[in-house]
């Protein structure tokens, strides 16, 4: 089962020092999510942390996140793939109840990321291989975007405006025969 988490306003904590560490706290702040990104200081550190470029970030040099940070995360994400610091976190999402994700430590996550692709503004694909082959979900995820065509988003924009109306209106959607409706609007429009 594939979820979306709405993260606007959620503290995430983003453990690591990697160019992968900039992309994923990018990605959580992009979201509107809070991200406090924790990397082990080195010659590169200064150079990542003017990478960040989403509001909503903070950095901090340290070996790992503080306890504190980690009672009030949602999410955690250690991206350096540091067996010590994964079996830390492991324990500590025990404790505190955050979900965890570990780059390659499928034992330790809690979720997975899942390669999204937007062919239409509205539509998102996804797929997931539960963090075993992330190349292979990315490129899976490209051919399948690629092969939504101009028909099926509009088809979907009929359906969509018909749905509000008739969520305006106060009917019921579940009398809908969502299936049929689909098909008859594909042959209106062929």
């Amino acid at each position: 089962m594939m979820v979306k988490l709405r993260l606007e306003g959620r503290f995430v904590v983003v453990v690591g020092s990697s160019a992968e560490a900039i992309r994923r706290a990018n990605s959580f702040g992009a979201l509107g999510a809070k991200v406090l990104l924790v990397g082990t200081p080195d010659e590169g550190w200064s150079v990542l942390g003017s990478e960040l470029c989403s509001p909503g970030l903070a950095y901090r040099y340290a070996r790992r996140p503080r306890r504190r940070d980690l009672a009030k995360a949602m999410l955690v994400v250690a991206t350096d793939r540091d067996l010590g610091i994964n079996t830390w976190l492991s324990a500590r999402a025990k404790r505190y109840g955050f979900l965890l994700n570990t780059l390659d430590v499928p034992e330790y996550c809690d979720y997975f990321h899942v390669a999204i692709r937007h062919p239409h503004p509205d539509i998102e694909l996804g797929v997931s291989t539960d963090g075993r082959s992330p190349a292979f979900a990315s490129s899976l995820a490209t051919r399948l975007a690629t092969s939504v065509t101009a028909e099926d988003c509009s088809t979907y924009e009929v359906l969509r405006d018909i749905r509000r109306q008739l969520r305006h209106d106060g009917r019921s959607l579940g009398v809908v025969d969502w299936v049929q409706l689909e098909r008859e609007t594909r042959l209106h429009h062929a």
